[in-house]
């Protein structure tokens, strides 16, 4: 049975180990051994954000992924190269006018309350995220109609072609949940999923999960239980694996070594995230594209990745490394990466004659405060004076819905859970204005769900990129980070943000 790696997108709070002592890895681990399913030690690991909710409509970012995808299964599964495989629906199926996108749901799987997993849950969860109050209504909004053909089908009919379907049901709008749970209007603090562990206890600083033995999938299974606690500070977090308070942690790339010599296992591994800097086109100043463009000349990439980052960020225009669907060789990237302060520093005046003070908005978690202060001195050098406002992630994401910021230091997931999804939303001037940093991105994103098909819809989503760059992005990417794990010394069986195969001493 495959498990998801798109689970890879919760940066924030991925883990993953590899066979051996000491030494940067990559590949999964070597299985458990001959441990009983669900007879495992309990897995202690630690990330830098607690949920906002446990209810996948409200949920809110992709950081989440790392405990949701404890509790639910979704009903398909993403590579994060942009891969679809099958987990809770084993095939699906576009019609013609791509208006129609039929799912085959898998036989004998049932909810952890007991009650059977059928076509009509799958109807009640799809329901529940199309309603006022779900952060997926948005994206959901295609949906015209789920019906329930008989038990193990599902029909979705919709008001444009949904190319975009299948991918959109890897993400949250495809984790099921237990029509029982949503009838008694708790599933944010009392979730119950068909995926392989319970919720049993839930604090401010840590979620402790149960193994429950009527998973479909129950015999790659191995810890009895995990428990994700939350260090919002870097170094905290790695000695908290070092003193043996948790077994395995995500690090940033200048903690490697570090990790190394203390012994512990390290772990890196390609991913569909970029850091970035996202800029409020909707502002006064800041939504002239010439002030955007003057901003990424003035981020010194190669300095940021080389020094805060060991080398171990890719300086990219795009929000996607190479191996993903969505990344397009074809684009010359030059112009768009170079640093030119001088350039900027002259656009600044023109724009902005009597000076142009931002405030940079970050999540209260070191990484990001430091990338933020290199970003603060870098603009400060062009005739832009940022202060910086650390705030918890709840709150960020709040504030960038309303639109209530100027600039915000962040981690750009842009194929959660699709590419034309994170498009729509991210390259809008306003969110749910209708408006687009440019006029040609509407079409290309409707263009780019006319099909189900891989390679038809990468060309589309390169030309949305192309675009995007051309108009002065308000997604401005800084690099493309590799993944960087450290785990105790004898824990097998880790993968990226897979504890299920987990064992440790």
């Amino acid at each position: 049975m495959r498990r998801s790696t798109i689970r890879a997108l919760a940066a924030s709070a991925v883990l993953a180990l590899v066979a051996g002592c000491g030494g940067t890895s990559t590949g999964a681990d070597s299985p458990a051994g001959d441990v009983k399913p669900g007879q495992g030690q309990v897995v202690r690991w630690g990330t830098s954000t607690i949920p906002t909710s446990l209810d996948p409509a409200t949920a809110g970012d992709a950081v989440q992924y790392v405990y949701l995808g404890l509790i639910y299964d979704s009903l398909v599964d993403a590579d994060y190269d942009g891969t679809l495989h099958p987990q809770l629906a084993t095939e699906w199926k576009l019609s013609e006018d791509g208006k129609t996108v039929d799912f085959t749901l898998r036989e004998g799987v049932t909810f952890q309350d007991g009650t059977p997993f059928t076509a009509d849950a799958v109807v009640a969860s799809i329901e529940h995220f199309k309603s006022p109050e779900s952060l997926l209504a948005g994206s959901l909004a295609l949906i015209e109609s789920v019906e329930a053909v008989d038990d193990l089908h599902v029909r979705f009919k919709t008001n444009r072609p949904a190319g975009d379907l299948p991918n959109l049901m890897a993400g949250f709008a495809g984790m099921i949940v237990s029509p029982k749970s949503l009838k008694a209007g708790n599933t944010s603090t009392k979730p119950v999923g068909a995926g392989p562990f319970t919720v049993s206890k839930v604090t401010d600083a840590k979620i402790t999960f149960e193994y429950w033995d009527g998973y479909w999938a129950a015999d790659e299974i191995v810890p009895r239980g995990v428990e994700v606690g939350v260090f919002t500070d870097d170094a905290a977090r790695l000695n908290a694996v070092k003193s043996g308070e948790i077994h395995a942690a995500i690090i940033r790339p200048n903690q490697l070594a570090e990790a190394e010599a203390a012994g512990l296992k390290t772990y890196e591994e390609p991913a569909a995230t970029a850091y970035g800097l996202a800029i409020n086109a909707d502002h006064p100043v800041l939504g002239k594209p010439e002030v955007r463009k003057a901003i990424s000349n003035a981020i010194d990439r190669e300095r940021i990745s080389k020094f805060l980052l060991d080398g171990k960020c890719t300086v990219s225009a795009q929000p996607y490394p190479k191996e993903h669907i969505a990344h397009d060789d074809s684009i010359d990237e030059a112009p768009y990466v170079a640093y030119d302060p001088d350039k900027a520093r002259a656009a600044i005046r023109q724009a902005a004659p009597n000076g142009l003070s931002v405030t940079i908005l970050t999540p209260n978690v070191s990484a990001y405060q430091r990338l933020s202060e290199v970003l603060q001195e870098q603009l400060g050098k062009v005739g832009i004076t940022a202060k910086i406002e650390a705030i918890d992630y709840a709150d960020l994401l709040a504030r960038k819905r309303a639109g209530d910021y100027d600039l915000i230091v962040t981690l750009f997931t842009a194929s959660a859970p699709d590419v034309s999804t994170w498009a729509e939303q991210n390259y809008a001037v306003k969110a749910g204005s209708g408006k687009f940093i440019d006029p040609r991105i509407p079409d290309l994103i409707t263009g780019s769900r006319r099909s189900a098909d891989p390679e038809t819809r990468a060309k589309a989503f390169g030309q949305i990129t192309r675009v995007a760059l051309e108009a002065g992005t308000n997604q401005v990417v800084v690099c493309l980070p590799s993944h960087t794990f450290t785990s105790v010394a004898g824990a097998t069986g880790f993968a990226v943000n897979d504890p299920r195969r987990m064992n440790v001493p």
